[in-house]
């Protein structure tokens, strides 16, 4: 990570992986808001795929060598025109998304990615298996995946964990990156003994106070908690599919960030980004952030 982090820890640089297109418009203007609250500069970076040629179709590759700019000058034409006077570097280079940006993102000394996921299509026609599965699993700073337009800041944080210490990237990147934003931690737990129990719901209950139980510790444990941030913060545990209660509780709550770590691509890992139609990812109706490990993220 950038070692001119501020003294509270927020990004001094972030990058921007855009392909140009509408689909991206969102996560850009995020950048460029968190950008401006964190006094962060921005690299933009576009892949141009499919060779070297910058100009796609055949009426662009005829245009005679006077109209045909360097490609790094029109792109960095069009983002100055975006972002509006916002310090920023572009790199424009042939070759695939995900590998450009993570390189990027190791020479730029980046403290966080931002990419577009709208209508579930991020970064053009890669998929959630393709150029944002490679970033989940590859990427040694948080990536943020934009879904919504940015109203306003991040107000409500929900952090997916299962209250283990590889949980603990997650919860203090949101903590650092988001500090005047209201925390709620949840689990989402099975119920396997659901079907042949007397009382299902005093069950559930149980499994519930228990993991309330062990959230309540994770947090003592950790030391996540000061005084101050007490009224700002919710434990959360629900029975369920993951992927479906954390979708309910962020649609009727407000839940405009979803965070969750990656770190031992274990479970929570799998079914953050698993399969398009069972992944949090896809599911939920907000931005997601996602957080490596506390070694890979440098996080203190």
């Amino acid at each position: 990570m950038n070692d001119a982090n501020g003294p509270d820890g927020q990004p001094k640089t972030i990058l921007l992986a855009t392909d140009l297109g509408a689909r991206c418009d969102r996560a850009m203007d995020r950048a460029a808001a968190l950008a401006d609250g964190w006094g962060a500069r921005i690299v933009a970076v576009h892949a141009i795929e499919g060779g070297s040629d910058f100009y796609g179709d055949e009426t662009e590759r005829r245009l005679p060598s006077w109209r045909r700019k360097d490609p790094t000058a029109v792109v960095e034409g069009l983002l100055r025109r975006d972002l509006m006077g916002r310090e920023f570097r572009a790199v424009v280079e042939s070759g695939e998304p995900a590998a450009l940006v993570l390189r990027t993102a190791k020479e730029s000394r980046a403290d966080l990615v931002v990419t577009g996921l709208a209508r579930d299509e991020p970064l053009g026609r890669f998929g959630v298996g393709a150029t944002v599965d490679r970033l989940a699993r590859q990427s040694a700073v948080p990536v943020l995946i934009v879904k919504e337009r940015p109203r306003q800041p991040y107000a409500r944080v929900l952090v997916a964990s299962d209250f283990s210490d590889s949980s603990l990237a997650a919860v203090r990147v949101a903590m650092r990156f988001f500090p005047d934003a209201h925390l709620t931690l949840f689990k989402a737990f099975d119920t396997p003994m659901s079907g042949v129990v007397a009382d299902e719901r005093a069950y559930a209950e149980g499994l519930r106070a228990n993991a309330l139980a062990e959230g309540e510790a994770f947090v003592a444990r950790a030391g996540l908690l000061p005084g101050e941030r007490r009224h700002r913060f919710t434990l959360m545990a629900e029975p369920g599919d993951p992927a479906e209660v954390i979708r309910r509780y962020a649609e009727d709550r407000g839940i405009d960030l979803v965070v969750a770590g990656t770190e031992g691509r274990g479970r929570l890992f799998d079914l953050l980004i698993g399969s398009t139609g069972r992944s949090i990812l896809s599911a939920v109706p907000c931005d997601a952030l996602l957080v490596p490990g506390e070694q890979a993220a440098g996080v203190r």
